[in-house]
């Protein structure tokens, strides 16, 4: 029999590594509400420092690191709630809290850490007000001439690419998107650069049922792009999430820094990409406020980019279902969570600021 007064004094411990956690955390939400005094010490001197170490450890590896540190954290949390349901049926109440207070505590931790080493870029000044871009969409014409510049510039670069072109090796396209990172003048003032790499993820498996073209791990500093997806989303996916790995919290700029990045490459493939998911988002924008222009619209999208939409709608249906509507629940409220009032829609917001990226340069 488990000696209580030991069960009492663990528990105690538990509460008070609890107290100090949420203290923390506490802590950082209140230096996170003024987002000059973030942008100066966090995003300019602290992640930094985290940025660096993770790139250097880590660029190395073939595999995804941060993927392996998932599956650890997600059994330690299985064992230790397994345990929890054990010592209820036993009987053993105080032992079974404790259990469900250290899933808590390394919740918090996990958490704090996320913080600590990129989630507060999610409290920065916005990337338009430091690109000094006007985000007024005055007219609706703006829209609908930036959607048509799109389509345009979409049927262009599809009829560029050779059938070669869709059979290249998935690390020729991080590499040549690693490149463009480095080697982009109009976008240095903005990101923090210095190792930036994109890897595979350990397995395709789960994040295709997640419906996840790609991510970033926050804990290794790593970039992952989906590698069995169709190939003309991948340009464009390895260059958003190199602008989270840059330093950028918000959906709509990092789509605006991937935007940017392949229509500033000489490679068909990517300023492909860039226009195919632009005219998505832009159509889509389209379709809510003028649906006649909508129709009006989609006729000037040649065959060949309207069967590269059907074939990438009808890759992602075959994993459509319940894992991906709890995923989507999920990253909606965790988008919400962290500046992100928009939740999900955050993503299209990235319409205002191609408009108003193209109206200043």
């Amino acid at each position: 029999m488990l000696d209580k007064t030991i069960l009492k004094k663990g528990l105690s411990k538990q509460l008070i590594v609890t107290g100090c956690f949420i203290l923390i955390l506490t802590c950082f939400f209140f230096f996170f509400r003024n987002a000059v005094y973030v942008e100066r010490f966090y995003s300019g001197k602290i992640f930094p420092v985290f940025a660096i170490i993770g790139q250097t450890l880590y660029k190395w590896t073939p595999v995804s690191i941060g993927d392996l540190l998932y599956v650890i954290c997600s059994l330690i949390g299985l064992v230790l709630f397994v345990k929890a349901i054990i010592y209820i049926f036993r009987r053993i109440y105080l032992m079974a809290l404790i259990q469900v207070i250290s899933i808590l505590n390394i919740t918090l931790f996990i958490v704090m850490l996320f913080y600590l080493l990129w989630g507060g870029n999610y409290f920065r000044v916005p990337l338009e007000v430091r690109m000094a871009l006007d985000m007024e969409v005055k007219e609706s014409c703006e829209l609908l001439e930036t959607a048509a510049f799109c389509i345009d510039q979409a049927n262009k670069y599809r009829k560029l690419i050779r059938e070669e072109d869709f059979l290249i090796d998935n690390r020729a396209i991080f590499k040549r998107a690693t490149q463009l990172l480095q080697e982009n003048a109009k976008l240095k003032p903005f990101l923090f650069v210095y190792l930036p790499t994109v890897k595979e993820p350990i397995s395709d498996l789960l994040i295709n049922y997640a419906m996840v073209s790609g991510y970033f791990n926050p804990f290794t500093q790593e970039t992952q792009v989906n590698s069995s997806m169709p190939v003309f989303s991948k340009p464009f996916t390895a260059c958003h999430e190199l602008g989270h790995q840059s330093g950028i919290g918000f959906e709509d700029e990092a789509n605006l820094v991937g935007f940017i990045l392949c229509t500033q490459s000489d490679d068909a493939l990517f300023q492909y990409s860039a226009y195919y998911h632009a005219m998505a988002m832009l159509l889509r924008q389209v379709y809510l406020e003028d649906k006649h222009s909508y129709l009006n619209l989609i006729q000037l999208i040649d065959k060949e980019v309207l069967l590269d939409v059907e074939d990438e709608q009808n890759y992602w249906e075959k994993f459509s279902g319940l894992v991906n509507d709890a995923g989507s629940v999920f990253y909606n409220q965790y988008l919400l969570l962290n500046n992100q009032p928009e939740g999900l829609r955050r993503y299209d917001r990235m319409t205002k600021l191609l408009i108003a990226w193209r109206k200043k340069y």
